[in-house]
């Protein structure tokens, strides 16, 4: 490979790296401490009772109707993302969470307003429970992770006295990966 290829490959293996190295630590940090069933909490809870004569609501719409009179939107901002699930109701965000939990009956239900700690947040940002935005920057640094990884592996295959090691600790690697995969539980 030419010099001036291969500055052109370092500078951009660099430039990338430095790029998402912030976002790259988040998920290092979050991943490694989330094998240890640390996953933050919540700063405040608020809990409301609320009656529900017609029942559990069922879309979001009717969900709106039946909590407005205690907690208005604009006072507590609702998260983008609406659930329906095993009779959970509610809103789901890595700030925050707005739910219903019915009662047996399902004649009545508690409100709950979750505010999450920062650490959680981190968290469900790892989880991809933090919009588009952050998503996108996931799906980025992934692909910024591969092309620092194969741009590192081009240039480990210019140097020729770089290149028998580079095949063998590949290898290695693959081989690492194929042992792990069928010693696992």
């Amino acid at each position: 490979m030419k010099s001036r290829n291969r500055l052109l490959w370092i500078k951009l293996h660099t430039y990338f790296s430095c790029f998402f190295l912030p976002i790259a630590i988040l998920y290092i940090a979050t991943g490694v401490v989330y094998l240890f069933d640390i996953e933050g909490g919540v700063d405040e809870q608020v809990e409301y009772s609320i009656s529900l004569p017609k029942g559990l609501p069922s879309s979001e719409q009717e969900t709106l109707k039946v909590i407005s009179p205690i907690v208005q939107p604009e006072e507590i901002t609702l998260p983008a993302d609406f659930y329906l699930e095993d009779e959970y109701i509610g809103w789901y965000g890595y700030k925050r969470q707005v739910y219903l939990e019915p009662s047996e009956d399902k004649q009545s239900a508690i409100l709950h307003v979750k505010e999450h700690d920062l650490w959680h947040q981190f968290l469900l940002i790892h989880k991809g429970h933090a919009g588009p935005l952050f998503w996108l920057s996931a799906i980025m640094l992934g692909t910024s992770l591969l092309f620092s990884l194969i741009s590192g592996l081009v240039v480990a295959f210019a140097v020729p006295k770089f290149r028998k090691a580079s095949v063998q600790f590949t290898s290695l690697g693959l081989i690492a990966l194929v042992a792990a995969f069928f010693m696992g539980g």
